[in-house]
């Protein structure tokens, strides 16, 4: 049986949901209707490993996750190899090109299918899809709910990653989800 619980962290309360699989999800709490079609089934209480790790990390005492990831079914073999070399091989501080990255899971020139892959990150942070960036060190995009290119900027910042061509994000600029 999977729990779910609201994690609060600077960006926002975050929805979390796990089971003995691993992290299903994470994602921006929005309202009680998108919680409630987030979580399905899954009975509310706090996973306190997993939920201690995620502020491990949003306070910068953590730089890796050792949780298990609950890959979703309709995952495909290539998508999941991006997003296990990603997990392994671009650490914190470290970004990468979608191009490079789709290189590194042995399908050079996928860059747009990286792209789609990062766009359906479910467990984002675990999965440090924040890391990947455009070719030519510009941002490139970054699912995070409202205020996204912000938020990926703020991330990578708080990693002590600096973009080319982009002013320093400022903290409040990374305003609180709803």
């Amino acid at each position: 049986m999977s729990t779910w619980w609201a994690q609060p962290s600077p960006v926002g309360d975050l929805v979390v949901v796990s089971g003995k699989e691993g992290v299903h999800r994470i994602c921006f709490r929005r309202d009680a209707l998108d919680t409630a079609a987030l979580v399905a089934d899954a009975r509310e209480g706090r996973d306190r490993s997993v939920a201690r790790q995620l502020d491990e990390w949003f306070a910068g005492t953590r730089r890796a996750f050792t949780l298990s990831v609950a890959w979703p079914d309709d995952l495909t073999p290539f998508a999941r190899t991006v997003l296990e070399t990603l997990v392994a091989r671009v650490p914190w501080g470290e970004t990468v090109s979608y191009g490079e990255l789709a290189e590194l899971a042995g399908r050079a020139g996928a860059a747009r299918a990286v792209g789609s892959i990062m766009a359906g990150v479910t467990v984002p942070f675990i999965v440090p899809c924040h890391r990947v960036i455009a070719a030519g060190g510009r941002i490139g995009g970054y699912g995070g709910g409202h205020h996204a290119i912000a938020l990926k900027r703020w991330l990578l910042e708080r990693e002590g990653v600096e973009l080319r061509g982009y002013p320093r994000a400022r903290e409040v600029a990374i305003p609180s989800i709803p």
